[in-house]
């Protein structure tokens, strides 16, 4: 019995990548802050080569040391368009990858979704803290100005 109910979450973990909308595994009550509530990285300085760059489940931002801080500081870092302060919150976790890194050789994604004003939807990035890899700016965002 016990194989087979770790089987059947197996499967459900793994299809949840393949789906259009990530499958939530965990959710949150966080509230919204702002990115100014953060102390920004400066080092990210250049645009993602790849347009879907932290945008889509399967290319999560890898920020590293286990830290949901340096998930914030990793928004703070970045601004609308125009330069306009973004408003984010944590939606939950999804999508788990192979990672040594990760809790049994698995890791989650964290799903933070983000609004500025003049935005007409909400845009999802998706940031793992369990690895590491160089930070870049996605897609429809700018380095935040000090």
């Amino acid at each position: 019995m016990k194989h087979i109910i770790t089987t059947f979450l197996l499967l459900v973990l793994l299809s949840s990548c393949g789906a259009k909308q990530p499958t939530i595994l965990s959710t949150t009550s966080n509230p919204s802050v702002s990115s100014l509530d953060y102390e920004p990285f400066l080092d990210i300085t250049e645009n993602a080569p790849d347009k879907e760059y932290g945008l889509v489940e399967s290319k999560p931002i890898k920020v590293g040391e286990r830290s949901a801080v340096n998930q914030r500081r990793f928004i703070a870092s970045l601004a609308g368009p125009d330069g306009q302060v973004l408003s984010f919150y944590r939606v939950g976790s999804c999508c788990p990858y192979a990672s040594e890194n990760g809790l049994g050789g698995s890791a989650l994604v964290d799903i933070y979704q983000v609004t500025y004003d003049g935005l007409k939807d909400p845009i999802l990035l998706y940031i793992s803290f369990y690895d590491f890899e160089k930070l870049y700016i996605p897609n429809g965002f700018v380095k935040r100005e000090l």
